[in-house]
């Protein structure tokens, strides 16, 4: 998959950060950038220190978004980028009940493997900032 993104400081003295991406998900099904809210999958990340430990992340289940923020006085994060369901698509929206709605997302989920997971990418703080990183992204 290819992605587009960037860390952003947001705070410097507390620390804050936030990574924004732009990528093509759901345009081979119909959905164009002004519609991303609608598409059936979406792009979640997970950001972390080399402890694991998580700093931020943004995984789904609200509206959807293409940002996560996260706090850190780590030199190095790791972004670790992966597709999911966007339980919120308009895809499944002819379904008569919400039993009939979950059985669908849950078929369409497992249909295409998801949550697909991708290598982790390291950024160092101090001279990654707001620098544009177009990337294609690798399976796990």
């Amino acid at each position: 998959m290819k992605i587009l993104f960037e860390v952003i400081p947001e705070d410097y003295e507390r620390n804050l950060y936030s990574v924004e991406w732009k990528d093509t998900l759901g345009q081979s099904e119909g959905y164009q950038k002004s519609n991303l809210i609608k598409r059936p999958k979406e792009v979640w990340c997970v950001i972390t220190n080399d402890r694991k430990d998580t700093l931020g992340y943004y995984q789904g289940l609200s509206t959807a978004q293409t940002f996560a923020s996260f706090q850190s006085k780590d030199t190095i994060v790791t972004l670790n980028f992966m597709t999911g369901l966007n339980f919120f698509t308009d895809k499944f929206a002819n379904e008569q009940s919400m039993v009939d709605y979950e059985k669908t997302a849950r078929d369409y989920s497992m249909d295409n493997k998801l949550p697909i997971h991708f290598e982790p990418i390291q950024i160092n703080l101090k001279s990654d900032l707001r620098k544009k990183i177009d990337i294609e992204l690798k399976e796990k």
